[in-house]
């Protein structure tokens, strides 16, 4: 994604969610090097976007057992609704996944809303499951956040 991209993203972030990313907040997210950002695009136009931020450090997360070497946070994953159910937002976990593994992350994981029923089986179907919960992390609605975890291969 580039700074080009932000108009066309913009529009998916406001027709998928309810409290939308700020165009500052995506020109931060572009600016750290520490996050991937990427667009999904069908012909010319931008209809998907997805980004996660790499915690390179050895970290024992949650209190595993096991220590990873590599983790990524998946930040924001969306698909315009005209192009949602046709397969798109799989391709953009893939590629998403895929990079991480390529920079040698060894577990992702995100946070998701517990009334967002179709992301929870979207991610489960990739393997995803819950970890945790983060009470109150949607105050606006004062909504908890399912934490969930995938061991990358």
């Amino acid at each position: 994604m580039t700074e080009k991209d932000i108009d066309s993203v913009m529009a998916i972030e406001r027709a998928v969610f309810r409290h939308p990313w700020t165009r500052d907040f995506f020109r931060l997210i572009i600016s750290d090097k520490k996050n991937y950002i990427v667009t999904l695009r069908y012909g010319n136009k931008i209809i998907g976007y997805g980004s996660y931020h790499q915690i390179k450090e050895r970290v024992n997360f949650l209190n595993t057992k096991k220590d990873y070497r590599g983790i990524v946070h998946l930040i924001n994953i969306a698909i315009h609704p005209d192009y949602q159910h046709q397969g798109f937002g799989t391709i953009l976990l893939k590629i998403l996944l895929k990079n991480a593994i390529s920079q040698n992350a060894e577990y992702c994981y995100l946070e998701v809303r517990p009334s967002n029923t179709k992301a929870i089986a979207f991610y489960k179907k990739f393997g995803f499951s819950v970890i945790g919960i983060i009470e109150n992390y949607y105050p606006q609605e004062n909504e908890n956040a399912l934490v969930m975890g995938l061991e990358l291969q």
